[in-house]
């Protein structure tokens, strides 16, 4: 009979996002470049030594600005040019 870590605790799975580079299967699942997965840390090491994924950044989403300066239900005044 099998058993993981002595057969009393189930085993640590560590999980990752990762951006699949080229076609492959991963999780028993058929994968497409460009896609981002969230995989086993061991499996998606794994995927980047054979050059099929890189490890995922998110990238900080932009700060929204207000843009409706000089409308009647805009906070700011509106910026006059100086003159020459």
């Amino acid at each position: 009979m099998l058993t993981w870590n002595g057969g009393s605790n189930p085993p640590i799975l560590n999980m990752k996002k990762f951006l699949i580079t080229q076609d492959t299967v991963a999780k028993g699942e058929r994968v497409r470049a460009g896609d981002v997965v969230e995989l086993p840390e061991d499996v998606g090491y794994e995927l980047c030594a054979y050059g099929k994924a890189a490890p995922h950044i998110e990238k900080a989403k932009p700060k929204k600005e207000n843009r409706s300066v000089g409308l009647e239900s805009s906070e700011e005044a509106p910026k006059k040019r100086a003159k020459k």
